[in-house]
């Protein structure tokens, strides 16, 4: 078994990125000036794609960018189109975009994780939401996934004894609720699913039509619990919505604290707490044809957002307050495999 510091040292995200002197080829459709690759992605990223692209800049100064950032759809569109040589995304793939992909080139797109996106706009991240009359305390993500979705093979989670709630409330079944608002948490449910291992979701949720339907059932009702989307029922923010039953509903609810495992570090879904295991990822989608090496300028910039210097930037207390995280321990390694 290898030494904590034989470890550390095979660990790209605790290595500087070491130049490799790479140009891009001329006769790429991504090739717009000498050098010069055009790449469509996710405006979230734009802060943290312009601190990266000047560190680039930096240690590979022969190779450039040309950008358009105005939505995550572009970065499988932009890699469709053969128009972009890579696409930022702010989330992880939705399924029609990998049947999108996969039905141009016979394969799926190769992406890679660079970090999280934990809370965007200061909201809380996506997560569970109780009656604040509940005592439950936390909840791990196996324990949400068994009430949300089935056929995990360990049983699904159908009442609040299970998840340890003791006397009156623990002979209760739990009231699971989730929304199928076209414009908020239907877009997240692939993404949501996949955090829970992919299962279809069990028959025991109550569908309801909005957000702020669901999110009103359960202050109203001590046994639901919802599944939301990245919300914030405190302040008023730019750009989001005000909550109208906010004065009302807001003190009857709470958000429940997180943990990966049982024992694990608990995430209350804060821009300052851990890492919220439902935190959304963020990367690059790339056009890897299967059994075919990238090209070698393309390989680089890969390494090199997965290098100490792209994950110290992205864990920036400057990127943290935008919501950004860096990979956790370990992840950088499999992410590595995707490109070699």
């Amino acid at each position: 078994m290898l030494s904590a510091a034989a470890q550390a040292q095979t660990d790209i995200t605790q290595l500087p990125y070491t130049s490799k002197h790479v140009t891009v080829p001329a006769d790429r459709p991504y090739t717009v000036a000498p050098n010069t690759a055009f790449v469509a992605g996710n405006d979230v990223l734009i802060p943290l794609f312009d601190k990266l692209d000047k560190r680039w800049a930096e240690v590979e100064p022969d190779v450039h960018f040309k950008k358009i950032m105005m939505g995550s759809t572009l970065s499988v569109e932009g890699l469709v189109s053969e128009k972009s040589a890579f696409g930022p995304i702010g989330r992880g793939n939705r399924r029609p975009e990998e049947d999108y992909f996969t039905q141009r080139f016979g394969y799926a797109p190769t992406y890679l994780k660079i970090g999280y996106d934990s809370n965007p706009n200061n909201k809380l991240s996506t997560g569970i939401w109780v009656n604040a009359s509940n005592p439950i305390k936390s909840i791990t993500l196996a324990q949400a996934a068994a009430i949300f979705t089935t056929g995990s093979g360990t049983g699904d989670i159908t009442h609040w004894s299970q998840l340890g709630v003791e006397g009156e409330f623990g002979e209760v079944p739990i009231h699971p609720y989730v929304t199928r608002d076209t414009s908020a948490i239907l877009a997240m449910i692939d993404e949501m699913r996949d955090k829970f291992g992919g299962r279809p979701f069990t028959s025991q949720v109550e569908w309801l039509p909005t957000e702020e339907a669901a999110i009103n059932s359960v202050a109203q009702d001590a046994f639901g619990m919802v599944l939301m989307d990245y919300w914030n029922n405190v302040a008023v923010m730019k750009g989001v919505t005000t909550w109208k039953h906010l004065p009302d509903f807001g003190p009857r609810i709470k958000f429940v604290p997180m943990a990966y495992e049982a024992g694990g570090t608990l995430s209350d879904g804060t821009l300052t707490g851990p890492l919220h295991p439902m935190a959304s990822a963020i990367g690059i989608n790339i056009n890897r044809v299967p059994g075919k090496p990238l090209d070698p300028w393309l390989k680089a910039y890969c390494e090199f957002l997965l290098s100490k210097d792209v994950q110290d930037i992205i864990g920036s207390p400057e990127m943290r307050k935008v919501g950004f995280r860096p990979l956790q321990p370990g992840e950088a390694a499999e992410e590595l495999k995707k490109i070699e």
